[in-house]
């Protein structure tokens, strides 16, 4: 089994690039989930155009992500008769990625974007740089872009130019896919993604650094005794929703039925 992460900011053309990408893969038993925040239907669309199975996660308050990178390895347990596993990812931040050692990372990035050197782990570490909206600037400007892309990137990275409506490029990524490697044993992330350093994190909407601190210390001790399971038996989407009920005073700490006790 093979599993890519595509992961790139939105409006991006993360979604229209894979559906080529799909079409080059026809011959594959592909697997597609699309993490988003709020809502997604895209997982209908490409499972009703290519007949595959799709599936969308839905991260809520958490960083999209983090909540990719908690969840990989469920998919991977519920899809081992897959020979593809391809996941799609909103990278809000720029700081987390859950690119993994063992599989290929795609960032799809929109060269109208910014600059490549002001991005994180979800340009660096990218095994291959799918560059979209390229149509929409000079040949010198996209060379410009392409040579600064290079400067952030590893040797050895991937530069397709890319476009959604064409399908440019998707030959290319199909080919990187078909050579990438397979998932055996233990997984590991490539990056070490940021986790919650304040009490806005955990719901504060006080703009007052007292209050903010002392909603950080009640929050981060909460945490240390909830495992990060996100299994909804406390009522609440995620763990970190359920944290931020208790701090509210909108939930018991009880409601966890994998609650550690204090000092434990």
């Amino acid at each position: 089994m093979k599993l890519v992460i595509v992961g790139g900011t939105p409006g991006s053309g993360k979604t229209s690039a894979i559906k080529f990408i799909i079409q080059e893969l026809k011959d594959l038993n592909i697997h597609y989930v699309k993490f988003d925040v709020l809502n997604t239907e895209d997982h209908i669309l490409i499972k009703e155009k290519f007949g595959i199975s799709t599936e969308k996660k839905i991260s809520g308050d958490v960083c999209p992500d983090h909540y990719a990178a908690l969840e990989i390895p469920k998919i991977i347990e519920s899809n081992k008769d897959k020979d593809l596993i391809l996941l799609e990812t909103a990278g809000l931040c720029l700081r987390c990625s859950p690119y993994i050692h063992e599989g290929l990372a795609i960032n799809v990035l929109n060269i109208l974007s910014g600059k490549p050197s002001s991005y994180g782990p979800l340009l660096t570490q990218a095994d291959v740089v799918a560059l979209t909206k390229g149509d929409l600037i000079s040949q010198a400007e996209r060379e410009i872009f392409r040579s600064e892309v290079v400067k952030v990137t590893e040797k050895g990275t991937l530069l397709v130019e890319s476009n959604g409506l064409t399908g440019e490029g998707a030959i290319d990524i199909a080919e990187a896919i078909r050579n990438s490697p397979e998932i055996r044993g233990k997984i590991t992330l490539k990056h070490a993604m940021p986790t919650a350093v304040c009490g806005y994190c955990y719901g504060n909407k006080t703009v007052d650094s007292d209050e903010t601190l002392k909603r950080y210390k009640l929050g981060k001790s909460l945490k240390a005794r909830i495992p990060n399971r996100n299994c909804g038996k406390c009522g609440f989407a995620s763990c970190n929703e359920f944290i931020r009920a208790v701090l509210d005073g909108k939930a018991k700490e009880n409601k966890c039925p994998f609650l550690k006790a204090e000092g434990i």
